[in-house]
């Protein structure tokens, strides 16, 4: 049985690739939800084309968004406490060849990866071996990143790069990109009605958000900057800080936009004529379009795009201003789709006896 954990909407859009591959396959598996994000991956299960989760380990803070350290600990302790209760259980009835699964470096990533211990299982990373080289950026990320590359058994390691980051451990598997570009290539392609040319904005982490000073420079920034309007996406862990931000500096390029079912938020990134973004994942998809990104980071332990495509900010206001004045420059209209991580994977677990159609399926 193959088990996936996940917790976050990023982490249902870069894993239901996977999951699609297997189904097709008529493989089993389960999902159980930790609801780290909460609103927002309710509405992204079922847009996905998954099914209902199979077991939910945790349901946000109260059932609402987590907006603050101390309900992240609430709801970590909601996890914990779901451990304790069902493990032990859960262990006795599992068949034989089963797998953990988790991906890329939220909590959820990290308290996945110790149930899967807890339950004597193998667990397999997703997205494995990314480092930026500095714990403080992105905080809490790369630590989570190095626990969890610790603890698993399995490393389907986007590159080269990332697998040198695992120099030394076992069962490293070089995916050839993130299951982002799977999630890309699967997605309609639908046009985006709209008579003007705009910008795309995503500033969401937390380590952005929370620098109320750097939020102010960077949105009058591009505000001020920008020859285009700005359509900018928000989440319900981003929407006070930028919002406030936007209304009290009295910044007239912004149109704010709740975020979006993926399909249709890929069709807007396809029409975007330039991307500003914090998320690693947008990076990667905006790699696989071709379209000019700016990277609003301190560091990336990303390299999707960068040199082609994409610059990082290094949260210097100059390199924003530069971005947004020459931005076609780095816009690449032959992409080189190459192989497909998800089918990596997939064949991956098939080899190691893992990924076995059901009775009724052969």
């Amino acid at each position: 049985m193959i088990i996936f954990i996940y917790g976050t909407t990023a982490e249902a859009i870069k894993l239901a690739p996977i999951m699609r591959r297997l189904d097709a396959k008529g493989v089993p598996y389960e999902q159980w939800v930790t609801y780290q994000h909460t609103d927002s991956l309710r509405k992204a299960i079922p847009e996905l084309g998954l099914t209902a989760p199979d077991r939910v380990l945790a349901d946000g803070y109260k059932g609402k968004p987590l907006k603050s350290p101390l309900q992240m600990l609430r709801w970590m302790l909601d996890v914990g406490r779901w451990s304790v209760s069902h493990v032990r259980a859960i262990r006795r009835s599992l068949p034989e060849r089963s797998i953990v699964l988790v991906h890329g470096d939220t909590m959820t990533t990290v308290l996945g990866t110790f149930i899967g211990r807890r339950l004597g299982l193998p667990v397999a990373h997703v997205e494995a071996g990314l480092r930026s080289g500095d714990w403080r950026h992105p905080f809490p990320e790369e630590l989570d990143r190095r626990i969890v590359g610790r603890l698993a058994r399995i490393h389907y390691a986007p590159t080269e790069d990332e697998a040198n980051n695992l120099a030394g451990r076992k069962n490293v598997i070089i995916t050839h990109g993130n299951t982002a570009k799977d999630g890309v290539r699967d997605a309609a392609e639908t046009a985006v009605t709209s008579e003007d040319d705009f910008g795309l904005v995503l500033l969401h982490r937390f380590e952005f958000i929370s620098n109320t000073a750097l939020v102010a420079a960077t949105l009058r920034t591009l505000d001020a900057h920008s020859r285009l309007p700005l359509k900018l996406v928000v989440d319900a862990y981003s929407r006070d800080a930028v919002e406030g931000t936007i209304s009290e500096l009295g910044l007239t390029k912004f149109s704010i936009t709740p975020k979006l079912e993926h399909g249709a938020f890929v069709a807007v990134l396809r029409a975007a004529k330039f991307v500003v973004t914090d998320s690693g994942g947008i990076q990667e998809e905006a790699a696989e379009l071709g379209t000019p990104t700016l990277i609003h980071r301190k560091v990336s332990e990303r390299g999707d795009g960068l040199g082609t495509n994409a610059i990082l900010s290094g949260w210097d206001q100059a390199r924003i201003e530069d971005f947004l004045e020459r931005y076609e420059d780095y816009r690449v209209l032959d992409v080189d789709r190459g192989a497909s991580p998800s089918d990596i994977i997939v064949e991956d677990l098939t080899r190691r006896g893992f990924a076995r159609a059901a009775a009724s399926s052969l």
